[in-house]
């Protein structure tokens, strides 16, 4: 079974193979144009709009499957490849300006984008690469009439990041806490039950608060007498200092 880096790579490795096939069918055509002024064939137009819209579907699609890949969290990929869908999209301008000079001849056969398009590969470059350049991009798109969804709505986010304010506060409660507890610990060697259980509340809390501005993730599972318990993240932390009593572990 291939690793996410592994399906990464054969996926470009096809980008790269698809381009060849489309670009290899495409020269000859217009070499033949440009030199001897002879329109290409039916059949010919026909074969390079395949081969166009398989070439520009596979990148557009693997842009979608790039994030399950894991490969966003790369900062240097995620750029590169944003600069290649900036290529992409500028050839498939090119792609449709030709199509459309032989229109006659295609007649009802010649595919039109929807409104949706390729709007994966427009967000990509409008999320990564600097604003003139995808708003050169977007100017061209709109010129040659052809759909711009992608640079007008961005896709919902992943995950809702969690917002400064809230990291800060836990933290400096988690200090203070913490702080607090140490304090009584010296002033009050041998606290009563009653207060043994508020100081190891208020310390499970503590250490929680600060455990969530910690990058990971800790998942555990506890089974009781009557009920199972399972937990992730700052709660996994609180579990686990609630459930376990040192002092008694080493007196047993």
């Amino acid at each position: 079974m291939m690793t996410n880096e592994q399906s990464i790579q054969v996926t470009e490795k096809e980008i790269e193979k698809l381009k060849q096939d489309y670009v290899a069918h495409l020269t000859p055509i217009v070499t033949r144009i440009k030199n001897e002024n002879k329109e290409p064939s039916l059949e010919e137009l026909l074969i390079s709009q395949q081969l166009g819209t398989k070439y520009f579907n596979f990148v557009e699609n693997f842009v979608g499957n790039s994030g399950l890949l894991g490969a966003h969290a790369n900062g240097k990929w995620v750029t590169g490849f944003a600069e290649t869908c900036y290529s992409v999209l500028n050839a498939f301008i090119k792609h449709m300006n030709f199509l459309k000079s032989y229109a006659d001849k295609l007649g009802e056969a010649l595919e039109k984008p929807d409104i949706t398009a390729y709007a994966n590969m427009q967000r990509m470059t409008k999320e990564y690469l600097p604003k003139k350049q995808w708003k050169e991009l977007e100017n061209k798109f709109k010129e040659n009439s052809l759909p711009t969804a992608g640079f007008k709505y961005m896709g919902v986010k992943d995950m809702s990041e969690t917002p400064k304010w809230q990291l800060i506060t836990g933290l400096i409660i988690g200090i203070v806490f913490a702080l607090i507890i140490l304090s009584l610990s010296i002033f009050i060697p041998n606290p009563t039950q009653t207060q043994f259980f508020i100081f190891r509340g208020m310390f499970a809390i503590s250490l929680a608060a600060i455990a969530a501005i910690i990058p990971g993730l800790l998942n555990i599972e506890s089974r009781l007498q009557k009920f199972s318990i399972r937990a992730t993240g700052a709660i996994a932390v609180f579990i686990i200092v609630w459930l376990l009593n040192p002092p008694a572990l080493l007196s047993s």
